[in-house]
């Protein structure tokens, strides 16, 4: 049975599409199985970024450590070489080295977005929680989506071969939004996914692309990621946001014991 927002909303053929694609980024045993994903950034251009003061007003970091299970997000030599910069589910911190001294802890930095507080540049505690949440959210997918409550499915045709799942993601998820849109192809790969990055402002609806996806360790990771303004359904430029990662690194624990899932239970599980 799928545990979700309301899953009485989920036809047999929408939950085929998402189980094809749990299939295809390594089934629900690997989804258990992970630990963590380590991310090397190599460059982050777009409006977006531009706007809000990469390279200025905050740094990238040497790398992501990313906990899917626990909502979780490590920025690695960050603001600087001596701390890092830990989202955990919501809650934003910078601590020195070894987990020592914590800097700064918000539990609830969302609200400061609220209001015109939402166009000013990022400060790292801002940029810490975007792409905190982001990160953590787009490695636990598809499998986290058996959560979410289905608003809409359209099927793939001659016209469109990409199956498209319209979702209500859970109200305690920190993500861009609620409803967000998922496209998969045939294989049950993510090529697309639309969504309101709310905290950024009105005109942020954009039309996620994920690219070079690679298999590490058995689990796919997108190790390019760009992002076009939409208009309605429709991508157009200029370019929101455009990353690109070295490379990446996936562990995996199939012999002690299993993470539990923040997702609901897989049909197949």
């Amino acid at each position: 049975m799928i545990r979700s927002l309301d899953a009485s909303n989920w036809t047999p053929l929408a939950t085929d599409v998402l189980t094809r694609a749990c299939d295809h980024y390594g089934g629900m045993r690997t989804w258990q199985a992970l630990r963590t994903i380590r991310l090397i950034p190599g460059r982050l251009s777009g409006l977006l970024p531009w706007s809000k003061g990469v390279g200025h007003t905050f740094p990238l970091p040497s790398a992501f450590e990313i906990a899917p299970h626990q909502r979780r997000t490590r920025f690695l030599n960050y603001p600087d070489k001596d701390h890092t910069g830990i989202f955990e589910n919501g809650s934003v911190r910078i601590e020195g080295p070894d987990g020592g001294k914590v800097l700064m802890a918000e539990e609830h930095h969302r609200q400061s977005f609220r209001g015109l507080a939402g166009y000013r540049r990022w400060s790292p505690v801002d940029a810490l929680y975007f792409f905190g949440y982001a990160l953590s959210h787009y490695h636990a997918l598809p499998f986290t989506l058996f959560e979410a409550r289905l608003l809409r499915m359209k099927a793939a045709s001659r016209s469109s071969p990409l199956d498209v799942l319209e979702l209500e993601l859970p109200a305690d998820l920190h993500t861009h939004c609620r409803r967000q849109t998922f496209y998969f192809d045939e294989s049950g790969r993510i090529t697309r996914h639309d969504y309101h990055a709310e905290i950024v402002g009105v005109w942020a609806r954009g039309a996620h692309l994920w690219k070079r996806q690679t298999r590490f360790n058995g689990f796919p990771v997108a190790l390019e990621r760009h992002v076009l303004t939409r208009l309605g359904t429709i991508p157009c430029p200029p370019t929101a946001l455009h990353a690109t990662f070295v490379t990446a690194e996936v562990e995996l624990d199939f012999n002690g014991t299993q993470a539990t899932p923040t997702a609901g239970t897989s049909p197949y599980s």
